[in-house]
């Protein structure tokens, strides 16, 4: 149980200096190494919680490791006849694109799969790279693969508990909204706030206007409520609308900072403006040029 405390204080508790500039041989406890290794004998980490890396920040990391060379060695640990990553994806796909024949690497003695499971999420959590879907779902992973409770990841990866607790919630949303998330199109203020929603057809609708109208998540917090109060009407599926109308309706919304629908009828028709609270009512009628209630 010891061991599996040193762990989750990540690799600088194993091998000071490896979080941040070169580490040199001088600097490696005893027992570890740092070895320049053939790129074709490392395998990649099959429990890396990122699932996407962005082609162009890799290019230019590979650009720079053309010119200057891979600075903080990868972390490995021996695995069969060859080694297994630990834990610089990034560096180890840009080595390979840069057609690097050897990386250097710390070879870390590492004794199980479950060992090498736990640290090598907690170090990907702790460098605080991770997008808020891939940090939840690598606590999700320490907790089912590595039968840790949430104090224990809490205590691990050096965060409070309700962070690790609220970071978790976030998987009980539909898989588009956490599909948005992932992606940046909303931000994890606005997901929490979807996340009172019981209604997953609800929770996909209004996601899809936080992102076409730019909603902030105050006035997203506002309208949950008055769904959940009743004081506001479920949005309905629409047909798609003539572009030009969807054009004039994103720019009555980026002037007015609300939601605007335009819903015409031959040559008729008529314009709406959401409000969610009484001093929204005021801004927009501020904003009208008309005087208050």
């Amino acid at each position: 149980m010891a061991e599996r405390k040193a762990l989750g204080k990540g690799l600088g508790a194993l091998i000071p200096g490896a979080e941040s500039e070169a580490v040199t041989q001088e600097a490696v406890p005893q027992g570890k190494q740092v070895l320049d290794i053939n790129v074709a004998d490392i395998e990649a980490n099959p429990h890396q919680p990122r699932n996407a890396f962005d082609p162009k920040a890799i290019s230019e990391l590979a650009q720079s490791i053309r010119e200057k060379g891979i600075i903080q060695p990868l972390s490995v640990r021996r695995f069969g006849s060859g080694y297994q990553l630990i834990a610089g994806e990034r560096r180890f796909r840009a080595a390979q694109q840069a057609d690097l024949e050897t990386v250097p690497a710390l070879v870390i003695d590492v004794a199980t799969d479950q060992e090498m499971m736990e640290l090598s999420l907690i170090e990907n959590i702790q460098r605080e790279d991770l997008n808020p879907v891939e940090e939840a779902k690598a606590y999700r992973m320490l907790m089912d693969q590595c039968f840790l409770t949430q104090e224990e990841v809490a205590e691990k990866v050096g965060k409070d508990r309700s962070t690790v607790a609220n970071t978790l919630r976030l998987l009980r949303l539909t898989p588009e909204v956490l599909d948005a998330l992932q992606s940046g199109q909303i931000t994890q203020g606005h997901a929490r706030t979807l996340l009172g929603l019981e209604d997953d057809r609800l929770q996909v609708t209004l996601c899809q206007q936080i992102i076409s109208q730019g909603l902030s998540v105050r006035r997203v917090e506002a309208l949950v409520k008055a769904y959940k109060e009743g004081k506001a009407e479920k949005p309905k599926t629409q047909p798609p609308k003539d572009p030009h109308i969807l054009s004039l309706e994103e720019d009555l919304q980026r002037r007015l900072g609300t939601g605007v629908h335009i819903n015409r009828r031959g040559k008729k028709g008529k314009i709406e403006i959401e409000f969610y609270t009484d001093d929204d009512l005021e801004r927009l009628l501020d904003l009208l040029g008309t005087t208050g209630f």
